[in-house]
């Protein structure tokens, strides 16, 4: 519990030392923690389809000012879902098995462009790209890192100059590259992602504003 503590202090002063000079210069910088519900997808194989059980998730979204004429904000963004994986085997009458729990992070950096509609209001669209974190809780099955991308946008609405709400609706792809395929048996079970497989994800959420800066 100590080394987790110092490890949010270390993160907390970074992002401030990383926020200090931006804001100095007048650019403004948006903290955007968000509560959603993400429908998580499912991946079919021959044997089967491995389901990601729809679930809340929640967040924080950094937006860093770039152009201010055109809109332009750098974006940093964690997500996360608490879940669970099933597997259904092909058939029509096979039974669903409970694989085990899991939890999927989305470490996410990219770009986000603001469209002023009035004075307190905006829309919004954002792309991103990076990593997502598939972590089994089992002692059987290792964490899985995969390359994904994200695609969203919605609508700012800002009560005071510095404090607003951002409504947001986002589709999230991972890719699997490597071939492989899904078994269950008396053995146990076990899996590896097939070929050029996306999994897609969406999430509807709502976020605060804390807006810094001029």
């Amino acid at each position: 519990m100590k080394q987790l503590n110092e490890k949010k202090t270390i993160i907390f002063l970074s992002f401030l030392l990383i926020l200090s000079p931006i804001v100095s210069m007048g650019q403004r910088v948006e903290v955007s923690p968000y509560a959603g519900y993400m429908f998580a997808g499912k991946l079919n194989f021959v044997e089967g389809s491995m389901n990601i059980k729809n679930n809340p998730n929640y967040g924080v979204i950094f937006n860093f000012e770039l152009d201010r004429r055109n809109g332009l904000f750098l974006e940093l963004s964690y997500d996360r879902l608490d879940t669970k994986a099933t597997f259904k085997p092909t058939g029509e009458f096979q039974p669903e098995y409970n694989l085990f729990d899991m939890f999927l992070e989305y470490y996410q950096l990219g770009a986000l462009y603001n469209y002023p509609i009035s004075r307190k209001a905006s829309t919004f669209a954002v792309f991103t790209g990076g990593v997502a974190r598939f972590a089994p809780v089992s002692a059987i099955y290792g964490d899985d890192y995969r390359f994904a991308v994200t695609f969203g946008g919605g609508v700012k609405y800002f009560v005071t100059q510095n404090f607003g709400f951002r409504l947001e609706g986002r589709l999230k792809v991972p890719f699997f590259f490597n071939g492989g395929s899904f078994y269950v048996g008396s053995g146990g079970t076990g899996f590896f992602m097939t070929s050029g497989t996306a999994l897609l994800q969406t999430d509807i959420s709502v976020g605060l504003i804390f807006r810094f800066g001029k």
